[in-house]
């Protein structure tokens, strides 16, 4: 899928993202859209049908590559197949745990609370260790944050400029920054990253 490319989502599919950065968003009547969930490689795009709020949908925000999974066949197993049905509950649970901290994100967080985490998060999740600090491509543009995060483009941009006054991070392009203190970016949210590697990861990640 190139950027900007869409798959209707509907419960009996779910897409595993073997490369780039997937969103599965929502498109309300007015044609306003929120990004409920950002996907890396790795992720299993996981949708629940939402045809009270609006069309659902999965998007490329860069070029991407994903492998579909299609249950239409096997929907009636569900339930009955152990394996299947624990491998679903797996993914669905991961699912469910990203929507309920990005809930608690926009109903109670800032919005300097909500861009700090969300760096903090896209920089565990794809960054990449440099002698400077944690480096982050983030090919996505400010309405695409501002469309995650339920702010507009405007405030997406202020507040970048209040992180970079701060010295939380150091924006290099406007799809590139870098990250010298993680604790110090994640300590000004109230919450922690949501894909920050546990102790046992990186014990794990060492050992490997």
């Amino acid at each position: 899928m190139q950027r900007g490319e869409r798959l209707r989502a509907g419960c009996l599919k779910l897409w595993r993202v073997l490369d780039g950065l997937v969103a599965l968003g929502i498109l309300l009547p007015d044609g306003r859209r929120q990004i409920v969930c950002l996907s890396t490689p790795g992720d299993v795009v996981c949708p629940v049908s939402t045809q009270a709020v609006g069309d659902m949908w999965v998007e490329a925000l860069t070029p991407s590559e994903l492998e579909e999974i299609d249950l239409s066949a096997q929907h009636q197993n569900i339930g009955r197949d152990p394996g299947l049905t624990a491998a679903l509950f797996s993914m669905v649970h991961q699912q469910v745990k990203c929507a309920s901290a990005h809930l608690v994100t926009l109903g109670r967080l800032d919005g300097m609370e909500r861009v700090c985490l969300f760096l903090a998060d896209m920089a565990w999740r794809v960054g990449q260790d440099t002698p400077g600090g944690r480096r982050v491509h983030l090919p996505l543009n400010r309405e695409d944050i501002a469309d995650y995060l339920g702010l507009n483009a405007e405030t997406v941009s202020r507040i970048f400029s209040r992180v970079k006054k701060a010295k939380l991070a150091i924006f290099l392009s406007p799809t590139d920054y870098l990250v010298t203190d993680m604790t110090a970016l994640e300590r000004r949210a109230p919450i922690g990253p949501t894909h920050r590697p546990t102790a046992a990861e990186d014990d794990a990640e060492r050992q490997f």
